[in-house]
């Protein structure tokens, strides 16, 4: 149980994203089920297609696969790259570091938040402790 526990509680930090397959992210490859990565972060930007600047169809052309230098030679600004942080479902296998990075950065806007952050982190400890119990009770049968 105290396996499962730190595994949960490791996966809620990170709120619900995971490590990605180079496999899974090219199934994602449509207009309706559009994924990118960019320096080893996966993004859903599906329903961002449509309120791109550029277009939808720019970033359709590099659905399923890494953009990363298709994303830098467009010079994007510090704003867009800090909106882009709520498209992201996870890393790419081969980037754990991106996990530690992403678990900072949902630290630090929690944090901006101010009260709204502190209401994260009870309802993350409060679904720890349910989880917790849950794999208690199961591995106990």
């Amino acid at each position: 149980p105290v396996a499962i526990l730190a595994q949960v509680s490791s996966e809620l930090c990170i709120m619900g994203r995971r490590a990605i397959s180079v496999e899974e992210l090219k199934a994602h490859s449509t207009s309706k089920d559009c994924w990118i990565a960019v320096h080893g972060l996966v993004y859903d930007v599906t329903e961002f297609l449509s309120k791109h600047p550029g277009g939808g169809e720019v970033i359709v052309e590099l659905a399923g696969q890494d953009s990363t230098e298709a994303f830098e030679d467009i010079a994007h600004s510090d704003a867009s790259r800090e909106e882009a942080d709520e498209f992201i479902v996870g890393w790419l296998e081969g980037h754990e570091e991106m996990k530690d990075a992403m678990t900072k950065r949902i630290a630090e806007v929690a944090a901006s938040e101010g009260g709204s952050g502190q209401g994260r982190a009870a309802l993350l400890a409060v679904g720890v402790v349910a989880v917790a119990a849950v794999a208690f009770f199961v591995a106990r049968r």
